[in-house]
């Protein structure tokens, strides 16, 4: 078997393009992981994906990857940080590794979440 050369930005600008069309087409579900995971991180001062996803179901049909999408987005904006990484809790995880992530700019959480109510 061949081992193909990566580059990694290749990699990197295909997920930013598929998690910029999970922000389009599962715009609900982002915006409450998005609002779960500044909760978090105001409350507890960091999180990892198995935290967001222990407080917001991912609905049936829709793949479990949309987290990256609310936390990328945070991130991108400079609300949370990474500050490592750590093991997943989730057995379907198999311990892969997670990023954990701080936050960084609290207002900027404060604000994101009053400019974004919920709609329930």
């Amino acid at each position: 078997m061949d081992i193909v050369p990566t580059d990694r930005r290749d990699g990197e600008a295909r997920r930013d393009a598929a998690l910029h069309l999970l922000r389009i087409h599962r715009a609900a579900v982002v915006r409450d992981l998005t609002r779960a995971a500044l909760r978090l991180a105001l409350e507890r001062g960091t999180l990892t994906a198995d935290d967001v996803r222990a407080v917001v179901a991912i609905p049936p049909g829709v793949r479990p990857v949309v987290v990256g999408a609310a936390v990328r987005y945070l991130a991108e904006a400079g609300i949370i940080r990474r500050i490592g990484y750590r093991p997943s809790t989730r057995a379907a995880a198999h311990a892969r590794p997670l990023a954990v992530w701080t936050l960084a700019d609290a207002g900027a959480a404060r604000d994101w979440l009053a400019a974004h109510p919920t709609t329930d």
